[in-house]
């Protein structure tokens, strides 16, 4: 008869229930080991995180949120997952409106940080009332995880478009570009510097109308200024002073990561590939733009003259503001 406390003596369910719990990020491999001491898995799981017999249920049935279960709402097909969280279809019972669910991910729950990262973005999208920002109706917590009652938008990523091959011509991607402009601009008067601004984070619908779906790392004021020396953001999109870690941002930070996105939009990759994280941040401080992609007729010198503006490593030769960049696009446009 194997001994009390070990894993051969839990029944098989129990260890595929923990195994889950640990995948999912639940516990830590050290709290599994200690739960595995207890003389019953409910036991060890009650001693080591608090869970309650009625959680323990509900992890079990939900195979640890694999297939979520949220009081309140009934949900649907998942819609996108990222570093952070998981993003669910889902309909209010009370009213029956459809909504889409912001999941936290259980390990980020654990690191406080990437917890008040995403207090911070459920506060910042309350505060918003912008026509090209996906609107937040209320933030709450369910078994520890934050979770984001958004507005539900019906539509593809940019990243998704870009993904399945497809291409934009100058004139459509300058047109997306207008209309993120002035939702940056929205951010900019608000206080609020986006930070990862991305391909991925924009969602265009089938009449063409782009909303900015995620502010996970955007923040206001003195929030903007992260830690000297730390990088938050897509490093392939990061503005230079972004990949040194400057702790000063302001929306020119953001223009450049617009600029990376009307590159990656028109020519269909990256303005820089690296094989990892950080030869992406030295090119995006040292690195100049591919001169031979951008001249020989490939694009039109409106199209040149907007992304080398766009993306000057000096901030300082950068559009000043999202509203000067949106004046110069819509003069172009006109035309």
């Amino acid at each position: 008869m194997p001994p009390m406390g070990s894993a051969s003596a839990h029944p098989q369910a129990d260890q595929e229930f923990l195994a889950a719990l640990v995948h999912r990020g639940w516990l830590g491999r050290e709290q599994a080991r200690t739960v595995l001491e207890a003389a019953t898995l409910a036991e060890g799981l009650q001693a080591a995180v608090g869970w309650d017999s009625k959680q323990q249920s509900w992890l079990r049935r939900t195979r640890g949120m694999q297939t979520p279960e949220i009081p309140g709402y009934r949900i649907g097909e998942r819609l996108g997952a990222g570093g952070t969280a998981e993003v669910w279809a889902a309909q209010r019972e009370k009213d029956f409106a459809r909504v889409a669910l912001k999941i936290q991910l259980p390990a980020l729950a654990r690191d406080p940080i990437a917890t008040q990262r995403f207090v911070e973005e459920s506060k910042v999208l309350q505060s918003l009332e912008l026509p090209g920002v996906v609107r937040c109706f209320r933030a709450f917590r369910f078994l520890g995880l934050c979770i984001l009652e958004l507005e539900r938008v019906a539509g593809r990523t940019l990243e998704e478009e870009l993904a399945d091959g497809r291409a934009y011509a100058e004139r459509e991607a300058l047109a997306i570009v207008l209309q993120v402009a002035r939702t940056l601009e929205g951010l900019r008067q608000a206080g609020v510097v986006h930070r990862d601004l991305k391909p991925g984070n924009l969602m265009i619908t089938a009449d063409g109308k782009v909303k900015l779906i995620d502010l996970g790392f955007a923040g206001r004021g003195a929030d903007v200024k992260a830690a000297a020396g730390t990088t938050l953001g897509t490093p392939a999109y990061l503005a230079p002073e972004q990949a040194r870690g400057d702790s000063d941002l302001d929306a020119r930070a953001d223009i450049y990561s617009l600029g990376a996105t009307l590159y990656h939009l028109v020519f269909g990759r990256l303005p820089f590939e690296a094989s990892n994280d950080e030869e992406m941040l030295r090119k995006q401080v040292l690195a100049g733009l591919d001169g031979s992609a951008l001249k020989g007729g490939r694009v039109s010198p409106a199209l040149h003259y907007f992304l080398e503006k766009m993306m000057a490593k000096d901030r300082e030769v950068r559009y000043p503001t999202p509203a000067a960049l949106a004046l110069d696009l819509e003069a172009h446009l006109a035309r």
